[in-house]
């Protein structure tokens, strides 16, 4: 055979094994259920596109860096609360989700590859700086943020106290540089304050101690709360969902609502006392109104007849689970 035919007969291998591959893996999984022939579909439009990287592109690429983007993309377009942690993150990771908001007061999301503030707190660092909500967060330090997983941002706001960043966000299309120091701030507890002749409950945060705090308040100024009253959740992205219900019994008594995976039913939540207050009730809202607080705004406009006044809430209301992965890495 020449040397010209066996340069061919390589070539044309090359183009065809490939194409050969996922005609195999389509053919396989015809006998499969609906599902499964879905599931196999896609594994084959993946596995070709993965062999027609790692045959032609420019450079060889590093799978190891190929299939962490593959699966950050896959979370991406999940929902904007789903991440992959690669395994030697996991345990950093899940000290960061302790630490980063009550070191910097910024509630981050990322979107379609696009990093921005959900909500911050007024009296943390970096509302002292100046972030504001809906602000896109373009670089962190001479970083820029695009390839830059959720994980990752969550880590660099828990570094170390004193630990000075700077970041560029970018607001209504220009861009305006925030720097402030990670810090540990004290987390503001519910207040009552009269703003313009209306008595207005701020309800920064939903704990343990939520509930009775709010309690205690309610009754303290009964005198004051004549003409009804303001509960403001505004920008308010951090609690536990569960505190949520039991600031919700202040209110409102009977079912208050149900915790649900899929169909089944995890846990019921009802009120039994009578309720503290009971007069006109108003909650102000906006897009940084997330999870605890969109939970208790619900149950108000279900149950009592609240009215929800403000911008749209950013329309998260559960709790995020974990799955760990036999590479040690996690959902």
């Amino acid at each position: 055979m020449s040397r010209s035919r066996i340069i061919f007969f390589i070539a044309s291998l090359i183009v065809t094994f490939p194409m050969l591959a996922g005609s195999l893996l389509r053919a396989a999984g015809q006998d499969q259920s609906p599902e499964d022939d879905s599931l196999y579909k896609y594994l084959s439009v993946f596995t070709e596109v993965l062999g027609l990287v790692r045959q032609s592109y420019v450079d060889p690429p590093q799978m190891d860096e190929l299939m962490v983007g593959a699966l950050d993309g896959t979370t991406d377009a999940l929902d904007p609360f789903s991440i992959y942690v690669p395994a030697s993150e996991v345990e950093r990771y899940q000290e960061a989700r302790q630490t980063s908001w009550r070191q910097s007061g910024l509630t981050l999301l990322k979107e379609h590859g696009i990093a921005y503030v959900v909500a911050v707190e007024q009296d943390s660092p970096a509302g002292k700086a100046g972030a504001r909500p809906g602000d896109i967060v373009a670089k962190v330090g001479d970083r820029n943020t695009r390839t830059m997983p959720l994980w990752e941002l969550q880590e660099i706001l828990a570094g170390p106290p004193g630990t000075a960043l700077e970041i560029e966000m970018i607001r209504l299309g220009s861009p305006v540089k925030v720097s402030f120091s990670l810090q540990p701030f004290p987390v503001p507890a519910p207040s009552l304050a009269e703003v313009e002749g209306a008595q207005v409950l701020r309800i920064p945060t939903f704990d343990g101690e939520t509930a009775d705090r709010v309690k205690a308040i309610l009754a303290a100024n009964a005198a004051k709360l004549t003409s009804g009253l303001l509960i403001d959740l505004r920008g308010v992205s951090s609690g536990d969902p569960e505190a949520s219900y039991a600031v919700a019994r202040v209110f409102a008594n009977g079912d208050l609502g149900t915790l649900i995976r899929r169909s089944e039913s995890l846990l019921t939540f009802a009120g039994t006392e009578k309720p503290v207050w009971q007069g006109k009730t108003v909650v102000l809202v906006d897009r940084g109104t997330l999870g605890a607080a969109e939970i208790l705004a619900t149950v108000l406009r279900q149950k009592v007849k609240a009215e929800l006044v403000g911008e749209r809430t950013f329309g998260h209301a559960g709790r995020q689970g974990a799955a760990d992965l036999s590479t040690g890495g996690r959902l």
